[in-house]
């Protein structure tokens, strides 16, 4: 759940967030200093929206290429070792197979 929140929804949603944090700043700001405040209705959603999806699709990218290994390697499956738990990892395939004499 929390691969996917941060994979999809944060950089989604993190422009709109910074604009928001934004126009709370400024909102206070003008009270305490005079001016016209930034209207929330009013803002660059078509731009925060097209941002979010860019963000989203760089994040996608760099997970696919950061993560993962060979493709020659051999998935071993969680599995019981003495009493403890070994997670799934992938290993090269020559280290699977016997050596031949």
């Amino acid at each position: 759940m929390l691969r996917i929140m941060y994979t999809y929804i944060v950089p989604f949603l993190l422009p709109a967030a910074i604009y928001i944090a934004w126009v709370s700043y400024r909102t206070r700001y003008v009270a305490k200093h005079g001016g016209e405040a930034p209207q929330l209705e009013q803002g660059p959603w078509p731009l925060l929206l097209v941002l979010g999806a860019i963000l989203t699709f760089a994040a996608l990218v760099v997970t696919a290429f950061s993560q993962g290994g060979s493709p020659d390697s051999t998935y071993v499956p969680p599995h019981l070792e003495g009493g403890q738990v070994v997670p799934g990892h992938l290993e090269p395939k020559d280290h699977l197979e016997p050596k031949k004499p």
